[in-house]
């Protein structure tokens, strides 16, 4: 899928990079590219399918809102984003990326403490974000 740019690839990829920073449900996905691009927003079920190659090739994370089986995706700010830890909000599923150096920090601390070594990739802290708690 990554060698074929649609438009309505364009479209997705364009809202989701724009809003980086927030986690949307896939219904909130359709109806904002609803609201943005009006009769020319792809379809619902192009949207679920564009969704699953993104999330596929790392451009977009998908997560776990709550403690439920709803997901919500978000947009990967960074190229790299394997070299930090991350922190998701259960209530909202919001991914923050923790500072580079803060996790640096943190894992040479687990390691030198417990001998264990965290995987960055895979590491994701649980929590409450400051606008749920």
């Amino acid at each position: 899928m990554s060698g074929y740019n649609t438009e309505q690839k364009k479209m997705l990829s364009s809202f989701l990079r724009e809003n980086y920073e927030k986690a949307y449900t896939m219904e909130d996905i359709i109806a904002e590219l609803k609201r943005t691009y009006g009769k020319n927003a792809p379809g619902k079920s192009t949207v679920y399918r564009l969704m699953t190659h993104l999330v596929d090739e790392g451009q977009v994370k998908r997560l776990v809102k709550g403690h439920g089986r709803s997901f919500v995706y978000q947009s990967v700010k960074d190229e790299d984003c394997r070299c930090h830890l991350h922190m998701r909000c259960v209530a909202c599923g919001r991914l923050f990326h923790l500072d580079e150096g803060l996790s640096d920090e943190l894992l040479l601390k687990v390691r030198s403490k417990c001998g264990f070594s965290v995987s960055e990739e895979e590491t994701i802290l649980l929590g409450k974000c400051g606008g749920c708690n």
